[in-house]
């Protein structure tokens, strides 16, 4: 499936004051279309500086506003698709609880159908949530303002286990070879008030992961890529991880972590790579504390 069933709206739907254009709900919810102006591209729409992976629920207060150079259009989820959205959301927060946080970050798409369908208290999914599960993913990215590469095409890949370690304390896992290795020199070079904030994100991990971010801001797709990759676009995915300084807390992910003694070091040593520089042509926020190693 290579059509978006999101269509082009504008900012946040609590800001919309003209008449959206209805669409007949059939199969997966249909979207609302609705012409961006300059006057609408100019209403400031928070977002959470505060990573989800640590903060699933993503209510906090942020410094950041709307990115300074919004798409022409955004992508804004309308009420019918809400419902699913949020039954979705419903799901996979249960199937994280009952497979547990660490194994949530590897489990592929085909191993959760199979635990959904056999746990009454996940509950199977439904073809509607199906669709569009598999809509979001296959959904082009560019169409949302996000122009990174797409490093899984397929929804059902999968994370081999012997390819990947555990890092103790951390619910978070590595790939062996050159991610593991780099992590290791880190704390070794830096010290252990570096730590791991985010390892391998399988591709439902990411899902999940995606629809809190846009639940912060009200199911405004675009705005929710700005502060992380959509699905089959990260690469937590193949290789890069977080790091942050212990005891920083929400701060590792804002732009605060780079005034930190630990990302001076790291810099000094050669260690940081940074794969979303300020300014990037990706259309995502600066990033100093993903370590990029793919």
């Amino acid at each position: 499936m290579a059509v978006s069933l999101f269509a082009v709206g504008h900012a946040s739907r609590k800001f919309i004051s003209h008449n959206p254009v209805k669409a007949k709900f059939v199969g997966p919810p249909a979207p609302v279309s609705i012409p961006a102006t300059a006057a609408t591209l100019k209403t400031a729409v928070t977002i959470s500086g505060v990573h989800p992976d640590s903060f699933v629920i993503d209510n906090l207060a942020s410094n950041i506003s709307s990115p300074p150079d919004l798409p022409p259009s955004e992508v804004v989820l309308n009420t019918e698709q809400l419902v699913v959205f949020e039954s979705v959301r419903a799901r996979l927060s249960r199937l994280q609880r009952y497979v547990g946080y660490g194994n949530f970050n590897v489990i592929s798409w085909d191993q959760s159908l199979r635990f959904a369908a056999g746990q009454t208290r996940i509950g199977a999914f439904p073809r509607v949530e199906l669709d569009f599960i598999e809509s979001l993913f296959f959904t082009k990215a560019d169409t949302l303002g996000f122009y990174g590469d797409k490093v899984v095409s397929q929804l059902s890949a999968a994370i081999s286990k012997k390819d990947i370690v555990k890092i103790p304390a951390s619910g978070h896992y590595l790939f062996k070879g050159e991610a593991l290795d780099t992590y290791r020199k880190i704390r070794k070079d830096v010290g252990d008030s570096i730590v791991l904030t985010s390892g391998i994100r399988s591709v439902v991990k990411q899902i999940y992961l995606f629809l809190n971010k846009a639940a912060s801001v009200d199911g405004n797709l675009s705005l929710a890529s700005y502060s992380l990759a959509p699905p089959g676009h990260s690469y937590h995915a193949i290789g890069d991880f977080d790091v942050g300084k212990r005891g920083y807390g929400s701060q590792n992910f804002s732009a605060a972590f780079a005034s930190t003694d630990e990302f001076k070091r790291l810099a000094d040593l050669g260690y940081v790579a940074i794969r979303y520089p300020p300014n990037n042509p990706f259309g995502v926020r600066y990033e100093p504390w993903h370590v990029k190693v793919v």
